[in-house]
């Protein structure tokens, strides 16, 4: 992320995003499967046959939700303005 008075997210930022968006409506769908009794993980039911490639997306969207972490604590800091210049806003 830079920031120079405006916030301006890097192609990290993007992808990273993304990958939390689609591990959310993932884990959306197991939980809504269960009321039915239906398996609606999709990175299962694609990857299922690939259980090391399974473990993996599991592993990278969760540091795509780590990383989202330290994003959101950027963009608290820019939004101060504490981020760049260790000082606190007038």
């Amino acid at each position: 992320m830079k920031y120079d008075g405006r916030i301006r997210a890097s192609a990290l930022d993007w992808v990273s995003l993304a990958l939390v968006i689609i591990g959310a409506i993932n884990w959306g769908l197991m939980g809504l499967g269960m009321f039915v009794n239906a398996n609606w993980n999709l990175v299962n039911l694609l990857l299922g046959s690939i259980p090391a490639l399974e473990a993996l997306v599991y592993v990278v969207v969760g540091l795509a939700g780590l990383y989202e972490l330290y994003f959101a604590y950027q963009l608290y800091g820019a939004r101060s303005g504490e981020r760049l210049t260790g000082e606190k806003p007038a």
